[in-house]
């Protein structure tokens, strides 16, 4: 059962859309708001899988509210919801992190059951709106670095969130795969280091390209390694990078968007 909170300051509309999800089954409405700010306080006690967030509302918009619920809780799926096919709230609400816009005088019902069933599977859109943003260039990025010295994972962690990414960390391969498992946050690029106690690099991306949704994700290696065998078995084990240790921050960022 996804975990659902509507935010809309039209009553009418929140009942409508709740009895429409309900009637798609897999959902418990756990939560209703008005408002924006009502909706942040409801965060705090309700944890959702899914939002679905009305644009237009007075003193805080949906725009403001996705934006601040995503800087607190990354994962969050949001979807908004407008009565206007307005290029500049859809790149605006893509920008600050939502997983979709919806036109509410749509017909939204296989896109509904798309997101309950499947939330991280793609950005929705209405059939029928007319500007569709480039995508590859507003959505945040989830990145997992993998790495037993914690100081690389600081570093590297800091330098990524500046650049606009969402970041995890990890300092053991094994617990690594553990949250790769349970993540409802589909990582984008996954960076391990190659020298770790209980399972090293390749061995971990042998174990990463198990899990089909990490069939072609990229995967890069970190390491001060020179051996060519290594990089070959690396190669073997489905990384698509080798980044030589130490290096610059600029070229790790490069490394990072180029590979994405």
């Amino acid at each position: 059962m996804k975990k659902v909170i509507l935010v809309d300051d039209k009553t009418v509309f929140k009942i409508a859309l709740s009895e429409t999800l309900l009637n798609i089954g897999g959902v418990e409405i756990v939560g209703n708001a008005s408002t924006g700010e009502e909706f942040l306080k409801l965060l705090e006690t309700t944890m959702p899988d899914i939002v679905f967030m009305d644009i237009e509302m007075p003193i805080m918009d949906g725009i403001e509210a996705t934006k601040r619920a995503i800087k607190m809780y990354p994962g969050l799926v949001i979807i908004g919801l407008s009565l206007y096919d307005n290029e500049a709230y859809i790149d605006k609400l893509i920008e600050v992190g939502a997983r979709g816009y919806l036109l509410k005088e749509s017909d939204n019902y296989e896109l509904f059951k798309s997101i309950i069933n499947y939330p991280e599977a793609e950005i929705f859109f209405s059939e029928d709106i007319s500007y569709k943003p480039d995508l590859n260039k507003n959505k945040i990025k989830n990145i997992l670095i993998v790495d037993d010295f914690k100081t690389n994972t600081v570093v590297m962690k800091s330098a990524l969130n500046m650049a606009g990414y969402t970041v995890d960390t990890s300092d053991n391969p094994y617990i690594a795969l553990d949250m790769i498992k349970a993540n409802e946050n589909v990582y984008d690029l996954i960076v391990v280091d190659y020298r770790m106690p209980a399972m090293n690099g390749a061995e971990l991306i042998e174990e990463i390209r198990k899990f089909p949704r990490y069939k072609t994700t990229p995967l890069l290696i970190l390491s001060s390694e020179t051996d060519t065998d290594k990089k070959l078995l690396a190669k073997k084990a489905g990384a698509t990078g080798w980044l030589k240790k130490p290096f610059q921050l600029a070229k790790f960022q490069r490394i990072v968007e180029n590979s994405l």
